[in-house]
């Protein structure tokens, strides 16, 4: 039998908050096809996870979207979270590494306005991390 997520416990508080979050790039772009693209945009997805004193259960990238389950996300509301989550990469990205996606972005987007969320608690955490770490690979597939 699966294990279920064990409750967190904090100064004040005692729970689980947890969610599956799906960022799109603007325009559906293949931006992270560039491995350097993918690489930086996830080391500033983990700085600011890290600021945010949030939890990466689980990450993994499509060519134009990336999947995250995290955990341990109970000071800050899902749109609160995913706003200063895109907020930030996509100002690191555009400051620090427009040359390496110019081609594909235009205008001060980085990321699709519109991404998704769902809190995770009717499922077991490892059902949601085998579909980010083994179900993205069709992505991938040239067509």
């Amino acid at each position: 039998m699966e294990k279920l997520f064990s409750l967190e416990k904090g100064r004040h508080w005692v729970g689980e908050s947890c969610y599956h979050i799906v960022f799109v790039v603007a325009y559906r772009r293949e931006v992270f096809a560039r491995e350097k693209v993918l690489r930086l945009a996830k080391a500033y997805i983990e700085a600011k996870a890290e600021e945010m004193k949030i939890r990466i259960e689980s990450m993994e990238f499509g060519p134009d979207h990336v999947h995250m389950f995290v955990s341990r996300c109970d000071d800050y509301s899902p749109r609160q979270m995913k706003r200063d989550m895109k907020g930030f990469v996509a100002f690191m990205m555009r400051k620090n590494h427009w040359s390496l996606f110019r081609d594909m972005l235009w205008g001060k987007k980085f990321w699709k306005r519109g991404d998704f969320h769902r809190s995770i608690g009717s499922v077991t955490k490892d059902k949601v991390r085998f579909y980010i770490d083994h179900c993205q690979h069709k992505h991938w597939i040239i067509r």
